[in-house]
């Protein structure tokens, strides 16, 4: 059986470094002062190295910073009236 893939044709590979070369380049500034060159991810402006994968902390509820006003003074204060509320007409239904 003889194959029709020559692995002597280079055409897809030339391709594929053409396009490589065109990608728009990273430009973070790297330990050596110069900016970089790796290929920055599609649709990024930079490369993995510096943060292209990177999607970000996440949204919402996952993210560790997030703050839904559950602690602020006014709704601690809040709880507390509403304790003391139940307090005062438990004692009296008690009688």
């Amino acid at each position: 059986m003889k194959t029709t893939d020559n692995p002597m044709n280079q055409a897809r590979l030339e391709a594929q470094l053409t396009h490589l070369r065109a990608a728009d380049r990273c430009g973070a500034k790297t330990r050596t002062g110069r900016e970089c060159q790796c290929p920055a991810i599609r649709g990024r402006a930079r490369c993995r190295i510096h943060g292209g994968r990177s999607p970000g902390a996440p949204k919402g509820i996952k993210n560790g910073n997030y703050v839904d006003g559950t602690f602020t003074a006014e709704a601690i204060e809040e709880r507390r009236w509403i304790k003391s509320m139940v307090a005062t007409l438990g004692k009296g239904e008690q009688r």
